[in-house]
């Protein structure tokens, strides 16, 4: 698996999962991941939540921190259905299952910081064995993006880098 764009001093510092790699997906769909980021995504069982973002992104959380904010927000709409309050919003329940039952997958992180793929997940992805990934730290979590998706993600919002950063820092 090509591995190259190692920034093993950004990840994790602060605590926040930082840095950008370039790895490739094998014939068996794996993918490897720095060892840095894997410390911080994985459980004691060894495994991760893989969540769909945006087409040509996917991103990787620790199950405790995930299973804890997915239960918050199920557990307020779950209430908002059963007081009532979300009557006439069917349409708009039935979406949120669709989204809930297809967006994420727990994962187990084998080896070397491995995972597999799932299958929609990497047409999600929109990836091929062989082809390249990029492994990003978003903060809070890490992330997978096809080349140009990241590339297109990247070029728009690096404008407000300077605006973002002072409003979140200051």
């Amino acid at each position: 698996m090509a591995e190259s764009g190692e920034n093993p001093s950004a990840a994790g510092a602060e605590g926040l999962c930082l840095g950008e790699w370039t790895r490739s997906l094998d014939e068996r769909y794996r993918l490897s991941l720095p060892a840095e980021l894997v410390e911080v995504i994985k459980d004691e069982a060894a495994e991760c939540v893989l969540a769909k973002e945006r087409p040509g992104c996917v991103s990787l959380w620790n199950p405790t921190d995930w299973k804890a904010s997915l239960a918050d927000g199920v557990s307020l709409v779950a209430n908002k259905v059963q007081s009532g309050r979300l009557s006439g919003r069917l349409t708009e329940l039935q979406m949120l299952g669709r989204l809930l039952s297809t967006r994420h997958r727990t994962v187990p992180i084998a080896g070397r910081g491995r995972i597999a793929v799932p299958e929609s997940f990497r047409d999600f992805l929109e990836v091929e064995p062989g082809g390249s990934l990029m492994i990003v730290g978003a903060a809070v979590c890490v992330e997978i993006w096809h080349p140009r998706r990241w590339s297109e993600h990247i070029g728009d919002h690096m404008p407000e880098f300077r605006e973002l950063f002072d409003q979140l820092a200051g």
